[in-house]
């Protein structure tokens, strides 16, 4: 009888987390929504319309990842007050992508190379969650969970040469 009742514990704590993973997952949407009104906010560059939603090649689950943001992006991107172009772009070839206006990691990728193509070409680097822009390896993270924050690493986007209309400034939180 005691291991039937650890064997319910084990399982309802595995449909408790189930649950978390899918309410973190249902608010990717509501992420995407987000940085759609951040790339709404640039003014800087403001000829550009690509959007690389980047993934790795070597790392699991990544380009399914990416592909289910590229996907939202492309549903909600009527939206957006400025045209976008979103594309998958794979990390290893993100130096030779010239012209775009933002790269959108997912949550979890988070590497210095990004940030430093993104300041160096004048590109916002975004991330859903905020462990990236915390850690000083994006410019600007979103986050939904425990509530709606977008981080930002001033730093990082003045040294990109990127700017935000006027009241940007009173929506983020900087880091």
């Amino acid at each position: 009888m005691r291991h039937m009742k650890t064997a319910l514990l084990i399982c309802c704590g595995a449909l408790a987390l189930a649950g978390v993973v899918a309410q973190a997952a249902a608010a990717s949407l509501l992420e995407v929504k987000i940085e759609l009104r951040v790339l709404d906010f640039m003014t800087d560059p403001a000829n550009r319309e690509t959007v690389a939603v980047l993934y790795d090649r070597d790392k699991s689950g990544s380009a399914e990842e990416a592909a289910s943001i590229l996907q939202a992006f492309e549903e909600t991107r009527e939206l957006a007050r400025s045209k976008i172009a979103p594309r998958l772009v794979e990390m290893h070839a993100l130096a030779s992508a010239k012209g775009l206006k933002a790269v959108i990691l997912p949550a979890g990728m988070a590497d210095e190379s990004v940030l430093q193509y993104g300041i160096a070409n004048q590109t916002l680097v975004m991330s859903s969650g905020s462990a990236c822009v915390r850690n000083h390896r994006c410019m600007v993270g979103v986050s939904t969970l425990p509530e709606v924050e977008i981080g930002v690493d001033s730093p990082a986007i003045h040294a990109g040469r990127i700017q935000f209309a006027d009241g940007f400034q009173l929506m983020v939180k900087e880091y």
